[in-house]
């Protein structure tokens, strides 16, 4: 029989995110008893993720940069600090002089990657850091930490001003439209720690994000991969080469330097993988001076394509200025200009399917092979 005084039930909003104080918890207790740092490699990301346990102020103090912002802010300590950090997230205040006896130590969990540039940024910086600090605390009268409350910055800051200049997210799941990007790509660093470390997460997450870690161990695969994407126009031996440049990989890295130098090469020790150059076959590569014209550009690209091609540009515009235009025009094939880092005043151009890029950029990292995208 129907009841005029039933009340519907209220439906549960739902949120655009899952984060939630166990995954937290549980995550820093592996940072606490396994290893006080983790870092992944990420699908989609260039450089890898980080997760590390800091004491405060502890992690702070040995740092000469660290003291020189608290001297230029005005703080008499690491604690006045804090409480300037508390205060936004409405964390009740320490007391500073109790913990300064007490040499009182909080813990704080950081997690670090790497994002691409927006437009203002991308004329100065290939990429930038992404930050997420996170504090546990009592919520509710309780006597043991049950909640946290997590900060986010986004900059190029190294020091303890970046925490003090971070914002804080209310409400991480909710967040505001401008910061959904890179909590969505937080939420992807959080599924790859735990498929790395084997630690329990919310179970959204790791349904959302199942195969974003990417092995720290190179294989055949990867190469096989790096091959197949790299070269626009496909090579006819290229599992003899993934093979090969797998073999060679797996030396140590001043044995295969030796070898090639016996060879007649000149090759040194870079950082980077010193066979890289050759992985992409001179049909899909060109190396280019960094002074370069719109004509320039438009045979270069002509040459990838073996068709003629041409792109829309303001008059004046020369060199790196062009990559925007360019970049559009290839886009709408489907395809991306890169560059492989020449260590110099030059460029090797090469092009990728649009598919690929993220991917390829990732096992770039791993592999050292200094892929970068063009801007």
């Amino acid at each position: 029989m129907w009841n005029p005084f039933r009340r519907k039930k209220k439906e549960q909003s739902k949120t655009k995110f899952n984060f939630d104080f166990q995954t937290f918890h549980n995550l820093f207790q592996y940072l606490v008893h396994e290893s006080n740092q983790v870092s992944v490699f990420v699908d989609g990301f260039e450089k890898e993720a980080e997760m590390t346990w800091y004491e405060f102020p502890y992690s702070y103090q040995n740092s000469e940069y660290d003291e020189k912002v608290l001297e230029r802010k005005g703080f008499k300590n690491f604690y006045e600090l804090l409480n300037i950090v508390h205060e936004k997230a409405e964390i009740s205040p320490v007391d500073i002089e109790s913990d300064i006896e007490n040499n009182r130590q909080y813990d704080l969990m950081i997690f670090n990657f790497y994002v691409n540039p927006n437009e203002n940024e991308k004329r100065h910086f290939k990429r930038i850091k992404c930050s997420f600090y996170l504090f546990f605390v009592c919520e509710n009268n309780a006597e043991e930490i049950n909640s946290f409350r997590i900060f986010y910055s986004r900059g190029l800051i190294y020091t303890i001003e970046d925490l003090l200049d971070a914002k804080f997210l209310g409400d991480i799941n909710n967040p505001e439209p401008e910061d959904e990007i890179f909590i969505e790509r937080f939420e992807k660093v959080l599924a790859a720690l735990s498929q790395e470390t084997g630690v329990i997460i919310n179970e959204e997450i790791l349904n959302k994000h199942p195969n974003v870690l990417i092995s720290k161990d190179a294989t055949l695969q990867d190469f096989r991969e790096v091959l197949d994407m790299t070269n626009y126009w496909k090579i006819d031996n290229a599992e003899e080469q993934a093979q090969y440049f797998y073999e060679q990989w797996q030396k140590d890295e001043e044995q295969l330097i030796a070898e090639l130098e016996e060879q007649g090469e000149d090759y040194y020790d870079d950082g980077y993988f010193p066979l890289r150059f050759e992985i992409i076959h001179e049909d899909n590569y060109w190396h280019s001076d960094w002074k370069f014209d719109p004509e320039d550009m438009e045979g270069i690209i002509e040459y990838f394509l073996d068709e003629d091609w041409t792109f829309d540009y303001p008059e004046e515009t020369y060199s790196h200025d062009l990559f925007v235009y360019v970049q559009k025009a290839l886009s709408e094939k489907g395809l991306e200009l890169m560059n492989m880092d020449t260590l110099g005043d030059s460029y090797g151009f090469f092009i990728v399917k649009k598919e690929n890029v993220s991917h390829l950029l990732s096992l770039s990292n791993k592999l050292k092979l200094g892929i970068e995208r063009l801007s």
